[in-house]
């Protein structure tokens, strides 16, 4: 791809100061794209942009910050990004966590859902109107396999009975069925809404999970990919003009793959969707 291949787009992708998202943040610069990195403090956003503004490249960074944990953040991130940019062309929803204990966010909802599903949630919504009014555009939400073990269970959407690694779980396969309806939602805007799925990956992701997990990922860790492996699919979703037109799609090793039947249930998305609307104050609807 050539270096100038996203020229003039902008891309905003969370999570970007480490791991995957600083590896597709640095890959889309490369080609061309201003990317606005967006990190919990503005320490680690400044120091990732200027890494990655370093790595060479035509495109531009610009660094943002906000806890995605705080709905309040999110909204301010929201807002920030639009009075600094008239457009949007790529948004990737790339930031997550999995942890080990069960926490709560300032709103007093579990952590892991928060980040992982609602953080994606409300700030895609808060930025649809830029996103509209970009099109051709696109919305990228950092999926895993992991949404194959999980189960939406609306009488715990808090993990508040039972908590572990059915958590990230459920958070993921959330993740899915959020961008399945939001796809269906968005048909006929020019606005695309796919997953994509970076593989079994090295990052600090996990990293204050309980021993047990930890010793069964150091053992896992010769085998798993580097960071840039993992972005390469994000990368290639985010800038193959083939896939312009394509949405309510699942990527996996650059192709479309398949998920699980639970992730169509349009009955559960709209739910999911009505349930989502009510936790970040109802005031988001497309």
């Amino acid at each position: 791809m050539s270096s100038d291949a996203m020229a003039g787009k902008v891309v905003l992708v969370t999570g970007a100061t480490s791991g995957i998202g600083e590896s597709t943040a640095r890959g889309l610069a490369a080609i061309g794209a201003t990317v606005v990195v967006v990190g919990r403090s503005e320490e680690r956003s400044q120091a990732a942009s200027e890494r990655i503004q370093q790595a060479g490249g035509t495109g531009k960074v610009h660094p943002l910050v906000a806890d995605l944990a705080s709905q309040g953040d999110v909204r301010a991130l929201a807002r920030d990004f639009v009075d600094r940019f008239d457009r949007l062309d790529v948004l990737v929803n790339n930031a997550g966590v999995d942890v080990g204990t069960r926490s709560v966010t300032p709103e007093g909802l579990e952590l892991t859902f928060a980040v992982n599903y609602l953080a994606p949630f409300l700030l895609t919504t808060l930025l649809l109107d830029v996103l509209r009014a970009s099109a051709p555009s696109r919305i990228l939400n950092v999926a895993s396999a992991a949404h194959r073990a999980g189960r939406i269970d609306f009488d715990d959407l808090q993990s508040e009975r039972r908590f572990g690694q059915r958590a990230y779980n459920n958070s993921k396969l959330a993740l899915v069925v959020f961008t399945y309806e939001l796809a269906r939602r968005l048909q006929g805007s020019g606005v695309a809404a796919n997953c994509v799925d970076p593989g079994f990956v090295k990052t600090s992701l996990g990293s204050t999970m309980p021993l047990g997990y930890r010793l069964v990922g150091m053992l896992m860790w010769p085998f798993m990919a580097g960071p840039e492996k993992g972005a390469r699919t994000s990368i290639w979703a985010a800038s193959n003009p083939e896939l312009a037109q394509v949405t309510g799609a699942y990527f996996k090793a650059e192709r479309q793959a398949e998920t699980t039947p639970q992730t169509n249930d349009r009955a559960t998305a709209e739910r999911l969707w009505q349930v989502s609307e009510a936790l970040v104050a109802g005031t988001t609807s497309p």
